[in-house]
């Protein structure tokens, strides 16, 4: 079995050096995951903590008896495993997402609890169907790169080390050493989008002169070098031209962004969909047809400001202004000294305190003094009640300290400038 798991990967696969946090379904994948981090402890020279995560979405009536299987394979490799069953119901929308969210939410509380990495069981077929699904939505080529091996989510790395790893070696592993898997019925539905988008390329690669899964694999490389290239433009782009302030609003050059858009409508609206989601605290970009449609309404003066992706954008003064709406925004956050949080996914809470997260709706006690700010002075109260606050175990309510962030910047060993920190992120977040 040592030499089959040597054979699958390759002498750049990554590296796992951490404590792990292993997102277990019990399908092949993570099944696979499990049974190689487990073969990396015994003779690969792997020593850190391993915490199998057994998340039960109770979306099907033998989904808890599943996990209980689950968490006994995992007791015969020498893990303790825990099954976490998520308390609220789907009720509508994107079921999948849905799911998706609760399970990230979940790994990356337990990899903060454990000081670990997520380890996640994605493999080359799941790469070639992301792509292949971002393709036929029209994605940009940001989404064209496909699912990375090592990303950061809220300063947590993930990683995937199986992207290289096909689908069927996997099975093969599997079926011959009779490894006991979850088979879960979900994935062959074609109500949803990546089992549909699965059959195709099966069809597709039926006719052998075509490989789609290569030349789906070459498009990720291309896109990733390519975009390698247009963020050295667009980082110029933008220190010259866009301005960041620590209550969470962006300013860019009206002038010079009209020019762009003249230029290349998709390219502006790629740039401006970025500092979009750094203002929105949103994990997508807005849609670009939308966006450019909602642009091209402004420059003609036929609107005064649009919303879109929960941040309002309008013209003032030679400036196009960028503000966070006021609602969709979650607080009653549990607040801990000297640990790091996120806030709307666009600020880094620091604080000296225990306490809760409020949202400040008193208007007249202003956490930023606007006034002497012509851009932003006639938004103030609005900008203002964004801003979080923070109420101590002793009922005590602190006004942040404001101030920004760079994203490369975010580490645990942030000093404090006061009781409360409040930091606006600036730059890309690694989703």
């Amino acid at each position: 079995m040592i030499n089959e798991f040597k054979s699958l990967f390759y002498k750049n696969s990554i590296e796992i050096q951490n404590n792990l946090v292993v997102g277990l379904s019990g399908g092949p994948d993570s099944t696979f995951l499990l049974y190689y981090i487990s073969h990396l402890q015994k003779y690969f020279g792997f020593v850190g903590a391993v915490y199998p995560i057994i998340v039960d979405h109770g979306l099907r009536n033998e989904s808890y008896n599943e996990a209980l299987k689950v968490k006994n394979m995992s007791a015969k490799l020498g893990f303790e495993s825990k099954i976490i069953r998520i308390k609220d119901k789907y009720t509508s929308g994107n079921l999948q997402n849905w799911a998706r969210i609760r399970r990230r939410d979940i790994l990356y509380y337990f990899a903060q609890e454990y000081s670990a990495d997520i380890v996640l069981g994605h493999q080359y077929d799941d790469q070639i169907e992301t792509i292949f699904m971002r393709l036929t939505r029209s994605s940009g080529f940001d989404g064209l790169t496909g699912i990375k091996e090592i990303t950061n989510w809220k300063q947590v790395k993930i990683l995937r080390p199986l992207l290289k790893v096909k689908k069927k070696d996997i099975l093969d592993f599997l079926n011959r050493n009779k490894i006991f898997y979850v088979n879960d019925k979900s994935n062959s539905n074609l109500k949803f989008e990546r089992v549909k988008s699965r059959k195709v390329i099966e069809l597709i690669e039926k006719n052998k002169f075509c490989s789609i899964g290569k030349k789906l694999h070459k498009l990720s490389t291309v896109s990733t070098n390519l975009i390698y290239c247009i963020n050295k433009f667009v980082n110029k782009w933008k220190d010259e031209n866009v301005i960041y302030y620590s209550y969470g609003s962006i300013s860019i050059d009206y002038e010079n962004f009209f020019l762009l858009f003249k230029k290349n409508k998709f390219f502006s609206s790629y740039i401006l969909g970025k500092l979009i989601r750094n203002v929105s605290g949103k994990d997508f970009l807005p849609r670009k047809l939308n966006l450019i449609n909602n642009l091209s309404r402004l420059f003609q003066s036929k609107i005064n400001k649009f919303t879109i992706n929960n941040v309002v954008i309008f013209k003032k003064s030679k400036s196009l202004i960028l503000i966070r709406e006021n609602r969709n925004i979650q607080y009653g956050q549990k607040i801990f000294k000297n640990k790091i949080f996120y806030f709307d996914n666009r600020f880094i809470i620091s604080s000296a305190l225990d306490g809760t997260i409020v949202s400040n709706n008193d208007v007249s006690n202003l956490i930023f003094d606007l006034n002497n700010y012509k851009l932003m002075h006639k938004s103030h109260k609005y900008i203002n009640c964004t801003i979080p606050k923070l109420k101590t175990l002793e009922g005590k309510v602190i006004n942040p300290y404001l101030y920004i962030i760079e994203n490369k910047n975010i580490n645990n060993n942030l000093t404090n400038k006061s009781d409360f920190d409040l930091m606006f992120i600036k730059g890309e977040r690694n989703l």
